[in-house]
């Protein structure tokens, strides 16, 4: 699947919070391009009633995301648009064509494009239900066109703040049509220019 998928909103916050649109949204957030911090990830298995918690690190950037477990078990996971690349604690890497994980891809694919401030591949490919709420929080509910996409994700919500300085994304929900519900929570988050030599180096496929 080739589409590539964007998404995300902003509420500037100058001693009063102002409504947003989207388009002000992306443009914010594709000032920052790279994005690093933590996160903890919370997984609820609808059919068991079992809720699965992993904690760790993460950059997201226009090469793609990364996804550093620490806990329960070390790991790291690279989603880029065309590959899945994972790296167990032992250093063995297994490459994967991105397809294999539509889960993954579209979370990978429609980060990358918020961040390259592209609101009009957003609203081709998700309904959009945007929404202003008080002290400059925000939050944006995705619900896919794309059959293939709706056939995995029913739809797919970002939250977070923003000053008139910095648009900071607090969390991400994922519903799957399986009822199962993944759940990321960002903290810490800082924005470099660039990325390391050895960060790069997670994103090279070989």
């Amino acid at each position: 699947m080739k589409k590539i998928l964007s998404l995300l909103i902003l509420t500037l916050f100058i001693c009063n919070v102002f409504s947003a649109d989207l388009k002000s949204v992306c443009d914010g957030l594709s000032k920052t391009p790279i994005t690093k911090g933590d996160f903890t990830q919370i997984k609820t298995i609808n059919a068991k009633g079992r809720t699965l918690k992993s904690s760790g690190k993460f950059i997201i950037s226009l090469e793609g995301i990364m996804w550093k477990t620490l806990k329960p078990f070390p790991s790291n996971l690279i989603v880029t648009e065309n590959a899945m690349i994972q790296i167990a604690a032992d250093g063995k890497k297994n490459v994967m064509s991105a397809s294999d994980n539509q889960i993954f891809q579209n979370i990978s694919k429609t980060l990358r494009s918020v961040f390259a401030g592209d609101s009009k591949e957003l609203e081709n490919n998700f309904k959009v239900a945007f929404e202003n709420k008080e002290n400059g929080l925000w939050s944006v509910v995705l619900t896919p066109k794309d059959s293939t996409i709706a056939a995995v994700m029913q739809t797919l919500e970002l939250s977070g703040s923003s000053t008139n300085t910095q648009v900071t994304l607090l969390s991400l929900e994922l519903q799957e049509t399986s009822n199962n519900k993944i759940r990321y929570e960002f903290s810490n988050q800082i924005y470099p220019k660039e990325l390391t030599t050895d960060e790069k180096a997670f994103f090279v496929i070989n």
